[in-house]
């Protein structure tokens, strides 16, 4: 396969994990134990969450902001993976990355209001601004036992939905280049799923991910010919699905 070039620079990901790779528990994990409080946990979340997103679509920053805060308190990246949080964990980071994207596009009138932190991020570039809420997810989604540090962010721990949301994100803030990393980032460390009678189905995201590849994000950044040279030597997708692809990048 051809070697893709971008001139973002990427921080260095660890080898590929298996996603659900168990890693040693930590004695000093914070991670409720029993099922009351696993239970108790979601509950709370559930609560934040229904507040957080009316608050949201209300438009009011304040309070959305402030109770992402909350949330992200309780949220930390899991043991292993997945955890009783995952759910939690990915629609929490999605309501985050919605709201500073739409935020950073469309500021209110005035900023006076906004949290210190909402008000520096206007200042941002798309770039600098893509790669904090990238780098962000990261770390909340790979898994750290707590015994080392810091864990080595690792793409492959990404959610679907959150990997596509990143790079709508990019692009809504004017940032493919980023989203192309996103997207590289997460491919270098996928296991490939060949079937002997391959089927479009939701799986990992992987049609949905080269979709947003090819035919949005590589032409954004009018790299049409090297779109139309990966899928060459793309051999995970249908045929059908590639020859789609092939249409529509040839027009």
């Amino acid at each position: 396969m051809p070697t893709a070039t971008t001139t973002f620079t990427k921080a260095p990901f660890a080898a590929q994990l298996p996603l659900k790779a168990g890693l040693k528990s930590s004695p000093l994990s914070s991670t409720p134990a029993s099922p009351t409080a696993q239970s108790s946990t979601n509950a709370t979340l559930r609560s934040l969450y229904n507040r957080a997103a009316r608050a949201f679509v209300y438009r009011d920053i304040a309070l959305t902001y402030s109770l992402l805060q909350s949330a992200f308190a309780i949220l930390k990246p899991p043991k292993t993976a997945p955890d009783f949080l995952s759910e939690q964990r990915r629609k929490w980071d999605i309501l985050r990355i919605t709201l500073e994207s739409t935020l950073y596009t469309s500021p209110p009138s005035s900023t006076e209001a906004l949290p210190e932190s909402l008000r520096s991020m206007l200042s941002e570039s798309p770039q600098a601004l893509a790669t904090s809420i990238y780098s962000r997810s990261l770390s909340l989604f790979t898994p750290n036992s707590g015994i080392t540090p810091k864990a080595t962010s690792n793409a492959a721990y990404l959610p679907s939905p959150v990997l596509t949301t990143l790079v709508y994100s990019s692009l809504k803030i004017d940032a493919p280049d980023v989203g192309r990393v996103v997207i590289e980032d997460w491919l270098a460390c996928r296991e490939p799923n060949y079937s002997l009678e391959p089927q479009e189905s939701e799986g990992d995201g992987y049609a949905k991910v080269l979709d947003l590849y090819c035919l949005q994000v590589l032409p954004k950044l009018e790299q049409w010919d090297y779109a139309k040279e990966f899928l060459d030597y793309e051999s995970e997708l249908p045929t059908h699905h590639r020859e789609v692809l092939f249409s529509f990048i040839s027009i």
